[in-house]
């Protein structure tokens, strides 16, 4: 059982590669994932770490098709995946500035998609975060936005004037972003301009990077208690996901 199973009946999903096209002609490879529900459905733009587009970030693609939405996680790095984070870092230097104008890209074209419904969400773990972040401020026709483990400090002072609803997840262990940077980020949230129903949630028993595969009994209870939380937040934001029964245990 997956940790993060999230007792539903899991719809069938159909997976594949395609390539986004950005307005300079410049191509972005991507992994899809959808239901097979033959209707319209909202979307979730999934924005991978600074190690690339791994297995785990399509597992968790695949997570959210199986619950009922249509996904887009588009390769920032073309196809490389690091192992050690100086070549994390390395990856991160070659791609420079384009991170978010690919991001951008990439929610455009999932809005504009024939079988989305344009209620779309920005979901990011670590650096994919921090574009999320991005995204919720950058944009106004976002739904929500979902930042697991993301850096805020470059946004800092910019969240008061957020349009998008923000979850945000920490671990009680984050060895890389200080307390004091989470804090300040709880009381952006708390003092927005625009009632946004921000929210930033501390998860017991792990530290960074927990999605990266392997888990304890307590860190997979934290994946289920932050994928619960997700969905919750996701449907209270966005509209049409089918809400398929809960498995009979």
């Amino acid at each position: 059982m997956s940790a993060l199973d999230p007792n539903h009946v899991e719809y069938t999903i159909s997976t594949g590669h395609v390539q986004i096209i950005m307005d300079n002609g410049t191509q972005i490879p991507a992994y899809w994932a959808y239901p097979n529900l033959g209707r319209r459905l909202p979307g979730v733009t999934l924005i991978h770490d600074w190690w690339g587009l791994t297995d785990a970030v399509r597992r968790l693609a695949h997570q959210f098709a199986q619950v009922g939405y249509y996904v887009i996680a588009p390769d920032l790095f073309d196809g490389k995946v690091a192992a050690t984070p100086r070549e994390a870092m390395e990856l991160i230097q070659t791609l420079g500035d384009q991170a978010y104008p690919r991001i951008d890209t990439a929610i455009r074209a999932l809005e504009d998609h024939h079988q989305c419904n344009r209620q779309v969400a920005a979901v990011g773990l670590g650096m994919g975060g921090s574009l999320a972040f991005e995204a919720a401020i950058v944009r106004n026709d976002l739904e929500a936005a979902v930042a697991y483990y993301g850096f805020p400090q470059r946004y800092l002072g910019r969240f008061k004037d957020c349009k998008t609803p923000i979850l945000a997840f920490y671990g009680s262990s984050e060895p890389h972003i200080s307390p004091q940077v989470i804090d300040q980020l709880r009381a952006e949230f708390d003092a927005t301009t625009q009632d946004m129903p921000h929210r930033l949630t501390t998860l017991n028993g792990v530290g960074h990077d927990f999605f990266s595969g392997t888990t304890t009994r307590q860190q997979e209870n934290a994946l289920r208690e932050s994928w619960r939380l997700t969905l919750d937040f996701l449907d209270a934001h966005i509209e049409g996901r089918s809400q398929a029964p809960k498995r009979v245990i």
